[in-house]
């Protein structure tokens, strides 16, 4: 070749280029640099920002077939070429940044508590140029709590509650301001960037169209009912949009429910966290004897109001009951209401427990059970207020919840 001509190498899918990649005729007839070599290797996989990742050091790894039991044992106690998954020693050959030779391990985790792994702890680089096993990622654990003591409802932050907020337009109540932020609803974190809430409190009163994102915002993290009181705990976040169920019917409220999508994801701490979703019907159809936690902040409040400043979530417990039962109590009181497949009725539990009206909270009804993937206890989400009476706040008056199980496919997909 003439002086100054060059080459140019590359290797092969699944291996990867160990020296350079160009070589130069030198004057004497010398090519620079070295020659190089493709050795087998895998690219290092990207990560989520959550995930913690570590190259394992390198182990010779070997598999026992059932052959094994074929060759004596003195063969296999001196690690000869009969072993047929012996990993080879692996060359002293460097690989360029980001890429790591054959059986080379990785190992996952999180770099928050709040965090779980999902996906493979583990993965192998394999002769194809590909890892082992899942991609890893890092979903926030749900349904925990701190200390829970069902004495104390009343001192209880739970994490989930979201409070929607919507923009006054200062015409139906003059003591606001245009542009005020008034408190709506309250709704539950499911994911980072996901609030399940009653579709009413998304759409405009009796109807299905959906209010303008821009007049909603949602707060992440509050405890007291006060928007004047600083808590810094607190996220206040936009919303991108806002997806109510198609079968959602105003007048009866069945389908009462709507998703949520955060413009950003929320911080997870430990006042905010997603609530667990995933109670079946059959599980759920065995809870009638159970105790149920509804909670959220009173609407209705009246700022000048004594202790108004130091009201916080309202927390009861709940007892379900019998959908026959509770339409013929709206009966008894001149009010015809129809407890439809997709709703549950709940009272408060008889006996001392913090005062909460249901009816007035828009709140969320939650439930702890064993979790599948623990040995502790996790909070799943079982309802949220949909409808109620509009004076009398009795314990022995029942209230209406969208029921959460029946719309798990629909929620699950838009969670996405």
């Amino acid at each position: 070749m003439k002086v100054a001509s060059k080459i140019l190498y590359f290797c092969n899918n699944s291996y990867v280029l160990s020296g350079n990649k160009e070589r130069t005729c030198l004057e004497g007839g010398q090519w620079s640099g070295k020659q190089p070599v493709c050795i087998k290797a895998c690219r290092e996989p990207k990560i989520p920002d959550l995930v913690r990742q570590r190259t394992l050091p390198s182990l010779i790894q070997s598999r026992e077939t059932p052959l094994h039991q074929l060759y004596p044992v003195s063969i296999d106690k001196d690690k000869s070429d009969v072993n047929p998954t012996k990993k080879p020693a692996l060359l002293p050959v460097e690989l360029p940044a980001s890429y790591h030779h054959l059986h080379t391990q990785l190992q996952y985790d999180c770099v928050s508590a709040f965090y779980r792994r999902a996906g493979s702890s583990r993965r192998t680089c394999l002769k194809t140029g590909k890892w082992s096993g899942r991609a890893p990622s890092c979903i926030p654990i749900c349904g925990k709590l701190k200390n829970f003591n069902m004495t104390q409802l009343g001192e209880t932050r739970w994490p989930w509650q979201a409070a929607l907020y919507r923009r006054s337009n200062g015409v139906k109540d003059a003591s606001l301001r245009k542009g005020t932020w008034v408190l709506m609803c309250s709704g539950a974190l499911l994911n980072e960037r996901t609030v399940v809430i009653a579709a009413h409190c998304v759409t405009d009163l009796g109807k299905i169209s959906i209010i303008k994102v821009s007049e909603l915002k949602v707060v992440l993290g509050k405890f007291y009912r006060d928007d004047g009181r600083e808590e810094k705990s607190q996220q206040h976040l936009h919303i991108s949009a806002v997806i109510v169920h198609p079968n959602y019917d105003p007048v009866l409220l069945d389908s009462d429910i709507a998703v949520i999508k955060l413009l950003d994801k929320a911080r997870v701490s430990d006042y905010v966290q997603p609530v667990c979703l995933g109670l079946s019907a059959e599980f759920a159809s065995a809870l009638p004897d159970n105790i149920l936690v509804v909670s959220g902040w009173k609407i209705l409040s009246n700022p000048r109001a004594p202790g108004f400043k130091n009201d916080t979530i309202r927390t009861g417990a709940i007892e379900l009951a019998d959908s026959l039962q509770c339409e013929q109590q709206y009966e008894e009181n001149g009010i015809v209401v129809s407890v439809t497949e997709s709703m549950f009725c709940a009272k408060q539990e008889p006996g001392p427990s913090p005062g909460i009206c249901p009816s007035e909270t828009g709140g969320v009804a939650t439930i702890l059970l064993p979790s599948s993937e623990a040995t502790e206890k996790s909070w799943y989400i079982l309802g949220l207020v949909s409808w109620g009476y509009d004076k009398a706040c009795r314990k022995d008056l029942y209230t209406g919840y969208t029921k959460i199980f029946t719309f798990k496919e629909w929620l699950e997909k838009n969670m996405k």
